[in-house]
């Protein structure tokens, strides 16, 4: 999958199909809005172009650290590029995006960078400054070039529309198995396995731990995990997310105590998978009342497990 980063690279010299959205989770939704997009594209010789922005338009507004966001860049990444996506263009949003017209929009990047010939939207489309533009403008505007604009309906399950915003609050509800339905996959935090402060392991439950940054997550607490190390072998665990006020930590982070595992593995790729959540992160008056929550929180992911054999 090529990767353009606009305005910084040239534009696309072959005709494309192309869909636009934050596509935050690439959902059961987006997937039929992009398989929509590669199905067109392949039989009449057009590249498939899945538009997105960096940060979201809900973050530049809100502020980075004020968004919950389902899937990091990376993520979103190697998502689209399974489905098919031959290419990812990703809109530096910023003042001058911001205050772009719709017509501008479409003439500037749709159409003169992207080399548009169909553009496929979902039902609630909105794009160009304060949102001003929807599918009935992009259609009557592209007719105009001989561009032609399709809609897809609204991705529903049991009455119930599927969007990001549903997946986060079912998230922050601790509904894990009705977001992976509308997900299509389980709910899952990926990275690389770092160093921490090794306080689990002076507690008899060492952890692995996986720096978040600045990333602001839908979830915080204790849960029952899946943990998939180099996309091989998977393990039980019991996971926090928080930032450790016990130990007056500051920054969020991840740390997952694997069952039966007592292995090196800094440094390695992995993939936490969300199941079940325990409880909320507190703030105990001991290390000892921290390790006998911990003990408990393990015992609850063994017969958590053990009852879904």
């Amino acid at each position: 999958m090529k990767f353009i980063r606009y305005p910084r690279y040239l534009t696309c010299t072959k005709s494309s199909v192309i869909t636009i959205g934050n596509f935050d989770g690439i959902h059961l939704g987006h997937q039929a809005l992009i398989n929509c997009v590669t199905k067109i594209a392949q039989p009449s010789n057009l590249q498939s172009v899945v538009v997105s922005m960096q940060p979201l338009a809900s973050q530049y507004f809100a502020g980075k650290g004020n968004i919950a966001i389902l899937t990091p860049f990376k993520t979103k990444y190697q998502l689209l590029k399974t489905l098919g996506v031959e290419n990812f263009c990703v809109l530096n949003f910023n003042k001058n995006l911001a205050e772009l017209s719709a017509i501008d929009f479409i003439q500037q990047i749709l159409l003169d960078r992207l080399n548009a010939k169909h553009i496929v939207v979902g039902d609630d489309f909105r794009f160009g400054k304060n949102r001003e533009g929807d599918f009935e403008f992009l259609k009557n505007h592209c007719q105009r070039y001989n561009v032609s604009v399709s809609s897809i309906e609204t991705v529903s399950i049991k009455g119930s529309r599927v969007s990001s915003s549903v997946i986060r609050q079912l998230l922050r509800d601790g509904k894990f198995d009705q977001a992976k339905s509308y997900l299509g996959r389980r709910y899952s935090i990926s990275g690389k396995i770092s160093k921490g402060q090794q306080l689990g392991r002076e507690l008899n439950f060492p952890t692995i731990n996986l720096k978040l940054g600045k990333r602001v997550l839908p979830i915080a607490g204790i849960f029952c995990v899946k943990v998939v190390l180099n996309s091989t072998k998977t393990y039980l665990g019991a996971a926090s997310i928080g930032t450790r006020p016990t130990v007056n930590g500051s920054t969020n982070i991840l740390e997952v105590h694997i069952l039966d595992f007592n292995k090196q593995v800094y440094g390695q790729n992995v993939e936490v998978l969300f199941y079940h959540k325990i409880r909320n992160e507190v703030k105990f008056d001991s290390l000892d009342e921290l390790k006998r929550h911990i003990k408990d929180d393990v015992i609850k992911t063994r017969l958590y497990f053990k009852k879904q054999q």
